[in-house]
């Protein structure tokens, strides 16, 4: 069953010395297929005026993560703990072929729910671009109306 539910993103980049932190809460969908969690959300309200990008996000088993963007930038990053995945990237300014390695993926989800944590790095040919940390928080949104006093 897929249902709305309030998504809270805090996402970590940064190499060396200097990070750079995104927070940021949206509305989604959430639901589970197969034994496998779908997640889904807009991310147009973040970014510059005009740009669109729509999100999904796949976890598929204990230990991969499919990442899907579509509109202004379009990807698709498998993160699969201890295993580099090459993922095409494109932008307004260009296209980039990167590596994806998943450090870590830990996820507690219920049909209600629940959070995400993902560690994975970067690289253009194997020369690190970043590292990066991204916790997901799912809520269910109640629909729950009342109109008496």
């Amino acid at each position: 069953m897929i249902k709305d539910v309030l998504i809270s993103i805090k996402g970590i980049q940064g190499i060396d010395d200097q990070t750079d932190t995104v927070e940021f809460i949206t509305d989604g969908r959430f639901g589970i297929k197969d034994g496998n969690y779908f997640i889904s959300y807009d991310e147009s309200g973040m970014l510059d005026k005009g740009e669109e990008v729509k999100t999904q996000i796949h976890i598929k088993g204990e230990n991969k993560v499919l990442l899907k963007r579509s509109g202004t930038i379009n990807s698709r990053m498998l993160i699969e703990k201890g295993v580099r995945n090459q993922a095409f990237y494109s932008t307004p300014i260009g296209e980039l072929t990167i590596g994806i390695l998943g450090e870590e993926i830990d996820f507690k989800l219920n049909e209600k729910g629940g959070n995400i944590d993902l560690k994975y790095t970067i690289d253009s040919d194997l020369r690190l671009i970043s590292r990066n940390s991204v916790n997901i928080t799912i809520k269910e949104v109640k629909n729950d109306v009342n109109f008496s006093n």
